[in-house]
């Protein structure tokens, strides 16, 4: 039994010893993998905090873009506030001068007819805010004779006439209107002739 025990301790050692040897050689080549794990692992990690750390840098620009996008948002507020308040403002300074516009040339209407020593007067005066008016692209509408434009003129009164010549034609201006760059701010009242049939 001795040789044949012998033997069998011999194969038992070269079956641990190839045994350790595979245990060895597996455990090396896993901590192999480990290290190669770790390491991808840092790198992964070193990715993702510098992805962060863009996600953060573009999160704070985005922040900055839509604050400076809301200041103008409010800025535009502000600017249409003040455009509708400056709008307003002239549409009573039109008014206004409409107003005095009316009184002024029924005052004319009036000199004309009953105060003749008035009317050089009141052309001064009218002569006086002309440039004024002008510069402001401001016209007026009062002439008498010319066809209708019920763009420019509202008819409250229609006069009878024979001849066609007329017809459609202011026969007179009650109260002038105002045109303002090309818009008209306030239509003539007039008379209009009218072909009788």
């Amino acid at each position: 039994m001795g040789i044949f025990s012998f033997f069998k301790n011999e194969e038992k050692e070269a079956e641990e010893r190839a045994f350790r040897q595979k245990t060895e050689e597996m455990l090396t080549k896993l901590t192999g993998e480990m290290k190669k794990g770790q390491e991808l692992s840092e790198t992964l990690s070193q990715d993702v905090r510098q992805v962060g750390s863009d996600v953060r840098r573009h999160d704070m620009a985005l922040e900055d873009c839509l604050d400076a996008l809301e200041e103008q948002r409010e800025e535009q507020k502000e600017s249409r506030k003040q455009i509708r308040k400056l709008e307003a403002e002239q549409e009573k300074l039109l008014k206004l001068l409409s107003v005095y516009r009316e009184q002024l040339w029924g005052m004319k209407q009036y000199a004309q007819q009953n105060a003749p020593e008035w009317l050089s007067q009141l052309e001064l005066m009218e002569k006086a805010a002309e440039g004024a008016r002008l510069s402001s692209g401001i016209a007026w509408i009062e002439e008498a004779g010319v066809q209708v434009d019920y763009a420019l003129h509202e008819v409250i009164e229609a006069r009878a006439v024979s001849g066609e010549e007329k017809d459609m034609r202011v026969a007179q201006v009650y109260s002038p209107g105002m045109i303002r760059n090309g818009e008209v701010i306030k239509k003539a009242r007039v008379a209009a002739y009218r072909l009788e049939r």
